[in-house]
């Protein structure tokens, strides 16, 4: 049940800079980039959320979001379309 439990924490990268912000990032393969922060867009989201959730091409124009994910369910209905990690399917994460 490991997986279930920390399926983002798998799939994105922690990236802090000091004094400004602290994410959850996932670079895709198509060097898109992926961002997760809490509601207020300055700190790690809380494990069941609210996410505040956004996409950026690699040459860092606007794809998608913000938007704000309300559930780790709605983050990973979000992410099937855009993104190649690995999400749980087991409806109790």
């Amino acid at each position: 049940m490991r997986f279930y439990s920390h399926w983002i924490e798998r799939a994105f990268s922690l990236t802090h800079t000091p004094g400004i912000a602290r994410s959850w990032q996932r670079v895709e393969p198509n060097g898109s980039l992926i961002v997760l922060t809490d509601a207020g867009g300055f700190d790690l989201p809380s494990r069941e959320g609210p996410f505040l959730a956004t996409h950026l091409s690699a040459h860092d124009e606007l794809l998608s979001g913000p938007e704000l994910l309300p559930t780790r369910l709605s983050l990973a209905v979000w992410l099937r379309s855009r993104s190649t990690c690995p999400i749980p399917t087991d409806p109790r994460m």
